[in-house]
């Protein structure tokens, strides 16, 4: 009995021996693993703190500023007129408030072929026709009415000074104590017209057509009359 219990013991011994053994062996393997480890933590540098640096401002682009030219002020254009039935050339004489008045006497005179002591100044009315039109004192002086056709119409005391009715048709019109000075009569049709005391100085009737036509107390001096058919038929040379 005792020597089995001595056998155990010395069993026992040797097992607690022998693990002793592979411990120590298992340490001195592993130990040097665990330095190289020391050492490499101990050699990683440790990151200093960063100190923040100032930042420099970044530089913004500068862009030209572009001023507009100075402008020297200009001395404003007069508005052209609005003319209507008035020549440019008679315009430059009178206001925008007389040739106003004198395009709505026009538009009178055409829609009722009557316009009695009108001013109808520098109107330029070629080759128009009236029948009848009654006129009776008003101002057609500097009017341009060539071409234009006035059957039986009625130009009593008018002034017809300096107006253009060369080729004009004044048939059996009434002309009578007009201002004819200075008109342009060039192939003017005055048959049977009633030009009792009308002034036709310096007028020029070359060419016109007085076949018919009452002259009695009519002014021509000075008047241009060559080739013009006379009240009896007769044609100057």
């Amino acid at each position: 009995m005792v020597l089995l219990q001595t056998k155990s013991y010395l069993f026992m011994k040797k097992i607690t021996i022998l693990s002793i053994a592979l411990l120590i062996f298992a340490a001195t393997v592993e130990l040097p693993k665990v330095g190289l480890q020391l050492s490499a933590i101990a050699q990683t540098p440790t990151p200093e703190p960063q100190t923040p640096q100032p930042q420099t401002p970044s530089q913004t682009p500068q862009i030209p500023i572009q001023t507009a030219p100075i402008q020297t002020p200009q001395p404003k254009k007069e508005d052209p007129k609005n003319l209507g039935y008035v020549s440019p050339e008679f315009a430059e004489k009178i206001s925008q408030q007389e040739i106003d008045l004198i395009n709505a006497n026009v538009e009178t005179l055409l829609l009722t072929q009557s316009c009695a002591r009108c001013d109808l100044r520098g109107v330029k009315l070629v080759n128009i026709r009236l029948k009848n039109a009654i006129v009776t004192g008003a101002d057609f002086s500097d009017a341009n009415l060539s071409g234009s056709r006035f059957e039986i119409s009625d130009f009593v005391n008018t002034n017809l000074a300096r107006t253009d009715l060369s080729g004009a048709e004044l048939i059996g019109a009434r002309i009578s104590n007009t201002n004819l000075r200075k008109a342009n009569l060039t192939g003017t049709n005055l048959d049977g017209a009633d030009l009792r005391f009308s002034d036709l100085r310096d007028a020029n009737l070359s060419n016109a057509n007085l076949r018919n036509a009452n002259i009695d107390g009519a002014s021509i001096d000075r008047a241009s009359m060559a080739g013009t058919t006379m009240p009896d038929g007769r044609k100057n040379q």
